[in-house]
């Protein structure tokens, strides 16, 4: 039990010091516990976020090759290790991205009784800790990206601004179940919103696939999924840098940590807003109150003459407002500081000066 106990310490202190990292707590010990087997952890202590071929990580490890390439399939089955084949040879690294680990249980929807354990500790990691790694950043993570349709017709569109764009820019497309409204759910909590519109793209997307826990999307499934989430409320959420990106998310506040982040922790860096702000037409309002039930960040609402009004401070920019608008009374349009994409490299940057 005691070098159970270090084979674990360790792993956990590996993660620490990832460039978007896991805290130490009792609780993300207990989540290492049950989501890999001892030597599975002695293993993934060694290994980082770079893809590297399978017969040069064997050297570096002083490992044999089929046994190596036996417990890395065995962890990438589960999501916990990302596996692509490229020329014939296969290639492991660890998840880069900062829920890469939290998410993948609950993408497969396997053994329901350890999910529930590890929604349970999640949710007490998110508060205890790791809230505050992913949302308190100098640069945030994540991004929102709206819907062309609700962007005014005369507002400048850049490239990586929309959502729809990112996915007819993706060179594969892959959907799985929400893990931040499953998680919610097992954990006793959660919404009634559709879970099956969390989309991996390009690569991981491809590697989830073949793995068995991904279903690969045509682009107009994929569409259609996004107009429906989109009616229904939710904030589309992807990385913060240019070029192609491997997430976008349907994101509801309750549920999302990068949400919860911003709304519960009260990290203003826990998202980026997009480069747009939600503006009223206030000669064409007829005060239903549709912008303010539709919010997510109760940005918007009705003034004492009963004529909607957004917060600019709160506004998201995400354009959740502005499809049930009785009125047609509300666009978005470019604010006067335009939120700039990072470049890839300036994200990475940042991600290592968190």
């Amino acid at each position: 039990m005691v070098l159970e106990d270090e084979v674990y310490s360790a792993l956990a202190e590996h993660l620490e010091h990832m460039p978007v990292g896991f805290p130490p707590s009792h609780e993300f010990l207990e989540i290492l516990r049950l989501l890999f087997k001892p030597e599975e952890a002695r293993l993934a202590a060694r290994l980082l976020c770079k893809e590297t071929p399978i017969p040069e990580m064997a050297a570096e490890l002083g490992m044999p090759e089929k046994e190596l390439q036996g417990l890395l399939d065995a962890m990438s089955s589960r999501g916990l290790v990302y596996k692509e084949m490229r020329d014939g040879v296969a290639r492991y690294c660890l998840p880069s991205g900062p829920t890469g680990l939290r998410d993948a249980p609950f993408w497969t929807g396997r053994d329901a009784e350890a999910a529930r354990r590890l929604a349970d500790l999640w949710r007490r990691y998110f508060y205890a800790a790791w809230g505050k790694e992913i949302a308190d950043r100098e640069l945030p993570l994540m991004r929102v990206v709206p819907m062309e349709e609700d962007i005014d017709e005369t507002a400048e569109i850049l490239p990586f601004e929309t959502a729809k764009e990112l996915l007819e820019r993706s060179t594969f497309r892959a959907v799985v179940p929400c893990a931040c409204r499953t998680a919610a759910a097992y954990a006793g909590g959660g919404c009634e919103h559709e879970r099956e519109n969390c989309f991996r793209l390009g690569s991981l997307g491809r590697s989830l696939v073949e793995q068995g826990i991904g279903r690969e999307i045509s682009l107009e499934e994929a569409v259609r999924k996004l107009e429906e989430a989109h009616e229904a409320g939710l904030v589309f959420l992807t990385e913060n840098h240019q070029g192609e990106v491997s997430t976008l998310c349907c994101c509801c506040s309750c549920c999302c940590v990068y949400l919860r982040g911003r709304l519960e922790l009260k990290f203003d860096s826990a998202v980026s807003t997009s480069s747009y702000l939600a503006r009223v037409d206030r000669e064409s309002c007829v005060g239903c109150g549709e912008c303010e039930e539709r919010c997510p960040v109760g940005a918007a609402g009705l003034d004492e003459h009963e004529l909607a009004r957004v917060e600019r401070r709160l506004c998201l920019g995400c354009g959740v407002c502005v499809p049930n608008c009785t009125g047609g009374a509300i666009a978005l349009r470019r604010r006067d500081e335009t939120t700039l994409v990072p470049t890839w490299e300036e994200f990475l940057d940042a991600m290592h000066r968190k």
